[in-house]
């Protein structure tokens, strides 16, 4: 039909697009093929006999990956196809010279998933927030280590495809990172001696919504497994000593379940009265 034919939509953030008689539908995570099945079906049922759909995808807008840290070319890149690691940092023009051969592939995924991984083997995930059930649209932040050595010398494995939203980190060699919930995440160059609290601090401290009992240190071992330990920064200020950290360790700072609700209500109450002073 002429006026239903050579319809360009964008399907917004929420997922959901409008077409002319059958109305709303929830597009976001259908193939073109699921897509047009469910147009089909529903002009089919109401208006239609053995009506003829098709559906193409003309560009990608909101797949993007991001690459930093130590590359010749950083920044946001759309996926126009599926990408793998080494795509993306042929993307970002290689390596700089003084980059590590240790990169960082950093990704959001479901806490459901990420407590199934963690019961299932020891792996470099985040632990769902401490005294709360996740919800089920929860996510938490994943990070996998990745040698490039390894990748180089044939280990095809390591090279990961990369989803939507994933962000490669390449550090500069002989540095650490520090992410999670502080002020300043990155990479940072390791001089001298430097403890955990030491990181954190150079990352501009914790975040209000940081969960202070969920300090994670992910740090390869000898086998080449990464082992995760989890510390607590209240007893560092009780003068426990914090642990010192070796070239290439990841420091993660957990996000408080409880506290990212209440400054995520205060945020929004604020806003909404127009309140510019702290309350």
């Amino acid at each position: 039909m002429e006026e239903l034919s050579k319809i360009r939509l964008r399907v917004p953030w929420r997922g959901v697009i409008s077409l002319p008689l059958i109305g709303q539908i929830q597009a976001a995570g259908l193939t073109t093929s699921e897509l047009e099945d469910e147009i089909r079906a529903r002009l089919q049922r109401k208006f239609m006999h053995d009506p003829q759909v098709s559906v193409f995808l003309q560009e990608h807008n909101s797949q993007r990956v991001s690459v930093i840290g130590a590359v010749r070319k950083g920044g946001v890149f759309n996926l126009t196809r599926p990408i793998r690691l080494a795509d993306a940092l042929a993307l970002a023009e290689g390596l700089t010279d003084d980059a590590d051969r240790h990169v960082y592939v950093i990704r959001r995924a479901p806490v459901a998933a990420v407590n199934a991984a963690m019961s299932g083997r020891a792996a470099p995930t985040s632990p769902p927030p401490s005294g709360a059930a996740p919800k089920s649209d929860a996510t938490a932040e994943v990070m996998a280590p990745i040698d490039l050595t390894e990748l180089a010398d044939g280990r095809d494995d390591l090279n990961v495809a990369l989803r939507s939203g994933d962000v490669v980190h390449v550090p500069r060699a002989g540095s650490i990172y520090v992410g999670g919930s502080v002020e300043r995440p990155g990479s940072f160059l390791l001089r001298g001696k430097t403890t955990v609290q030491q990181a954190i601090v150079a990352a501009g401290g914790v975040k209000d919504v940081a969960d202070w009992g969920d300090v994670r240190l992910y740090r390869k071992g000898p086998s080449g497994d990464v082992e995760v330990t989890t510390y607590d920064m209240e007893a560092f200020e009780q003068g426990k000593p914090a642990p010192e950290l070796q070239r290439n360790d990841v420091v993660v700072v957990g996000k408080h379940a409880g506290k990212a609700f209440f400054y995520g209500f205060l945020d929004f109450f604020r806003g909404a009265l127009g309140v510019a002073k702290p309350i």
